[in-house]
C-alpha cells in the first residue's frame, strides 16, 4: 500500500473495492475525477484481481495525486470496504463499484448540500439502472425529501424508500465511520446501509440521477440469487445484539425489513422453483425467526398477512398460488 501525502485534509473519500474489472475500471475512475469535488481521496483496494486491474489502479495512483491504491489478497467485497473505511481521511466517504460510474459534478452538489445541513447524516441521490450488452439506461428516481431516522428507516423497512445498497450515497464520517461490512458472506449492503439510517439524525433524498449501477453482467452478485440469498437474513439478524444493548425501539424495524424482504424473496423462489429448487426451502425456516417479534404497525389486512406468512407459510404460499393478487 502507498500512501500518498494530499495537499489537504480530504473532505470526501470515495471507496472503490477492484475485483477483475479491468474492461470497466477507467469509465469508473475517469468519472470520479469528474464527480465536482476537489478536495477528494479515491481508495482503490484491489482485491486480488488476475485480469491487469491492479496494474491500472497503480497506473492511477501516478497519474492523480487524488488516489491512493491498496493490494491484498482475494478476500471480498466486504474485507476490501471494510480495509478502507479503516484507512478513510475524508469528513464524509462514498462507495463506487469499480464497473459503475457517476454523473459529472453529482458529489459536488450533494456535498454542498451536506455543509449547508448539518443535521443531515446521511444524503442519497437517484440512480439508473445500465442492462444488456447495448447498455440501455432506466432511470430509477423518487421524490426529493428530507426525513428524521426514524421515518427513513420505517420507509427502508418497508422496501419504500432508501435502496439497501452503499452506492449512491454519501456518508458522514462522524456518524458512520466506525461501521463495518459483515465479512465472509455476501448480500452485505442491507445491514449496512440500516445501520447507517439508525445514526442518520436526518436523511437527504436527491432527485437527480448521478449513479449508473450495471446489472446482470456475468459474474456479478446480479446476475441471478442462488442459494447465498439466505446470508441476507443472516446478516440482519446480527444486528439484533447491538439494537437489543443500544437501540431497542428499532428492533421493530428490523423485523419489519427481515420480514418484507424475506416475503418478497420467498414469491421470488416459489415462482422459479424449476430454475433454483433449492432456495425455498432455505428462506422459509427464516420465518420462525419472526415469531413473536415487535412488527411496525400496519392495517388490518397487512397484519393478517403478516401472521399468515410468520406462522403458516406454506398455507400462504398455496393462497399466493389461488389468488396471486
Amino acid at each position: 500500500m502507498t500512501h500518498a501525502v494530499l495537499p489537504y485534509e480530504p473532505l470526501l473519500t470515495f471507496i472503490v473495492p477492484v475485483y477483475n474489472v479491468a474492461p470497466w475500471l477507467d469509465e469508473c475512475i475517469s468519472s470520479i475525477l469528474r464527480a465536482g469535488v476537489s478536495e477528494l481521496e479515491l481508495l482503490l483496494v484491489d482485491d486480488g484481481s488476475t485480469d491487469g486491474s491492479g496494474a491500472m489502479c497503480d497506473a492511477w495512483q501516478v497519474r492523480e495525486p487524488h488516489i491512493r491504491v491498496i493490494h491484498q489478497p482475494n478476500a471480498g467485497q466486504s474485507v476490501a470496504r471494510n480495509v478502507a473505511l479503516s484507512e478513510a481521511k475524508g469528513k464524509y466517504f462514498t462507495f463506487v463499484d469499480a464497473d459503475d460510474w457517476l454523473a459529472p459534478e453529482i458529489l459536488g452538489r450533494g456535498l454542498a448540500y451536506m455543509q449547508a445541513h448539518p443535521e443531515v447524516g446521511v444524503l442519497e441521490f437517484g440512480y439508473a439502472e445500465v442492462r444488456g450488452l447495448e447498455e440501455e439506461v432506466f432511470p430509477i428516481l423518487g421524490q426529493e425529501e428530507t426525513n428524521n431516522a426514524e421515518k427513513v428507516l420505517e420507509l427502508f423497512a418497508r422496501m419504500k424508500g432508501p435502496i439497501g445498497m452503499p452506492w449512491a450515497k454519501i456518508f458522514r464520517t462522524e456518524l458512520a465511520g466506525d461501521l463495518r461490512f459483515p465479512e465472509g458472506r455476501i448480500y452485505e449492503d442491507t445491514p449496512f446501509v440500516f445501520s447507517a439510517l439508525t445514526r442518520s439524525g436526518y436523511y437527504h433524498y436527491m432527485a437527480e440521477v448521478g449513479y449508473y449501477y450495471r446489472i446482470g453482467r456475468r459474474g456479478s452478485s446480479t446476475e441471478y440469487w442462488d442459494e447465498k440469498l439466505v446470508y441476507l437474513f443472516e446478516n440482519l439478524l446480527d444486528l439484533q445484539p447491538d439494537l437489543r444493548q443500544t437501540s431497542p425501539k428499532l428492533l421493530p424495524y428490523l423485523y419489519q425489513a427481515l420480514l418484507e424482504r424475506l416475503m418478497v424473496f420467498t414469491l421470488w423462489a416459489e415462482r422459479n422453483r424449476a430454475a433454483c429448487p433449492r432456495l425455498l426451502p432455505l428462506l422459509l425456516p427464516y420465518t420462525k425467526a419472526l415469531r413473536g417479534k415487535p412488527l411496525l404497525p400496519s392495517s388490518f389486512a397487512g397484519k393478517v398477512r403478516a401472521l399468515l406468512f410468520i406462522y403458516t407459510p406454506s398455507l400462504f404460499l398455496r393462497l399466493k398460488r389461488i389468488f396471486p393478487r
